[in-house]
């Protein structure tokens, strides 16, 4: 029920945007019209012999970089659209446990590489709808390893033998693959369905599909001691309908932007009531030309992929694996530029 009264508030949001920026008649021109972003955030901190009570050593840092390539053509339109954001960081310094030459490693905090392409052709000349097909893929691009018991977390390299390998590149890869109609009264708004679509989760990798936690099926009980299950496929299969709502405006004279991406999956062969959610929006403010302040916020949910639940009172703030609502924030400078 909460679920689905944030998409029905997400809904009306996007919508109220739109028609709010259709007083600005936004057009391309013919041919390619291409744009990029690099967005970076940094924060250090040395202690040196630190007092009782300072704390410890931390260094961390994120990027976010994104670009779209858009092609118009008469009642041609093709667009692409990508984004990576990764994140890393350490606290402490030294070994991690006495008897080890492992320092202290730095741990993963975000890593998801997002493609999106989009094509469509103008039902008439003049019409402001177009026949549509739309793919979209999300996946991981460097590994990720679970720490073990006496060192938990995310991490880009197994730490001392103690981890193991959850993910790494298209493995998983969630794809969506549609053709519907696409409603676009101007450049700032796009409203797409899709009754017909096939959704599927690539998982290669036979270490990691055996964990059973990317969505791809799997039989029977875990292993007590590995967590690793004997009978797993490498794929899962889904059809079903597509929902996709997107909203790209400036305010504040272009000093400020707003971009929203909504993207809503029902598959039709299992529960079609639980609702596939990937949710993501950009908003940033310009210091000086091209160089942006921007919040980046991202909201997840896949009824067939088991997160990790957050629990501030456990280990690492993580308490097992479920299905809930995951929310990413990422706060950048970044740095846009079009040609």
């Amino acid at each position: 029920m909460i679920l689905r009264t944030l998409l029905i508030a997400v809904t009306c949001c996007l919508l109220s945007t739109a028609l709010a920026a259709q007083n600005k008649k936004d057009t391309l021109p013919d041919g390619w019209t291409l744009g990029a972003g690099f967005g970076f955030d940094f924060s250090q901190l040395l202690q040196i012999n630190p007092k009782q009570g300072a704390g410890q050593n931390q260094i961390g840092f994120g990027i976010a970089t994104s670009g779209f390539a858009k092609y118009r053509k008469k009642r041609l339109a093709w667009d692409h659209a990508l984004l990576w954001q990764f994140g890393i960081q350490r606290l402490g310094s030294g070994i991690i446990a006495q008897g080890t030459s492992q320092r202290i490693p730095f741990q993963k905090s975000i890593d998801e590489f997002q493609y999106n392409l989009k094509f469509g052709y103008r039902t008439t000349k003049e019409s402001k709808w177009f026949y549509a097909a739309n793919t979209n893929l999300v996946t991981p691009i460097l590994p990720t390893y679970m720490g073990g018991e006496d060192f938990p977390g995310n991490f880009l390299k197994d730490v001392a033998g103690m981890g193991q390998l959850r993910a790494r590149f298209f493995s998983p890869a969630t794809v969506n693959i549609s053709v519907g109609i696409d409603f676009k009264p101007d450049e700032t708004f796009s409203a797409y369905y899709s009754p017909l679509g096939a959704k599927f989760i690539f998982v290669p990798d036979d270490e990691i599909a055996s964990l059973g936690v990317h969505g791809n099926p799997v039989e029977g009980e875990p292993d007590p001691d590995t967590g690793r299950y004997a009978e797993f496929d490498n794929i899962f299969e889904a059809m079903g309908q597509t929902l996709r709502l997107g909203v790209s405006t400036k305010f504040m004279e272009n000093k400020g932007a707003f971009n929203s991406t909504l993207l809503l999956f029902s598959n039709y062969l299992e529960n079609p009531e639980n609702i596939d959610v990937n949710w993501g929006t950009d908003l940033s403010v310009a210091l000086v030309k091209n160089l942006q302040v921007s919040v980046n916020v991202n909201v997840f949910y896949d009824d067939d992929v088991r997160v990790q639940i957050t629990d501030f009172s456990k280990p690492n703030g993580v308490d097992g694996l479920g299905k809930r609502v995951s929310l990413t924030q990422q706060l950048l400078i970044k740095y846009n530029f079009t040609i």
